[in-house]
């Protein structure tokens, strides 16, 4: 099992480290978080309570067929937030040379433990993760108006690729 500490004096300090089975309900909890916060910013979101369990179960399975890794961040021996690293994942082949992507499909640290550089540190576990399993690049997605999400990406050595855009067309 990977650990690591972090601390300096305007961080919190912190441990990532791998799930394990007891941080299921606080898994569910930030994921809860994180997909209320995103409905904040986007009004066609799912609430969170109605989708954890689907998505929790299906993000295990993954995890247990070695194509995923979820990192943990604590506090004081409390679980304050969690990313989930997905593997084997690839750009549009039709349009790209084949490379290996290791996806951030998740990162959340709960509101009251934000900006002590959990969230860099959790990016960090990505990488070593990502670079252990092979993968040639880090990718993220990140809503457009989500300015945190934006930052911690970008001060990790993000770089923009390729923008969706959405309009929303009238009804009848």
């Amino acid at each position: 099992m990977s650990e690591s500490k972090s601390t300096t004096a305007s961080q919190i300090n912190h441990v990532i480290r791998e799930f394990v089975t007891d941080d299921l309900a606080a898994l569910k909890n930030c994921f809860v978080e994180l997909q209320e916060f995103e409905r904040e910013l986007v009004s066609h979101r799912l609430p969170g309570e109605e989708i954890a369990e689907r998505y929790i179960q299906a993000l295990l399975q993954r995890k247990k067929e070695g194509s995923a890794e979820i990192f943990v961040a604590e506090v004081d021996g409390k679980a304050v937030g969690f990313l989930s690293v997905l593997l084997s994942e690839k750009l549009d082949a039709d349009l790209n040379e084949p490379i290996e992507l290791a996806y951030l499909s998740d990162i959340v640290i709960l509101k009251e433990y934000r900006k002590g550089g959990i969230g860099e540190a959790l990016v960090k576990s990505a990488e070593k993760y990502a670079i252990s399993k092979n993968a040639m690049y880090l990718s993220a997605n990140v809503l457009a108006n989500n300015k945190g999400g934006r930052a911690l990406y970008g001060k990790s050595g993000f770089n923009e690729y390729e923008l969706l855009m959405l309009k929303k067309l009238p009804t009848n």
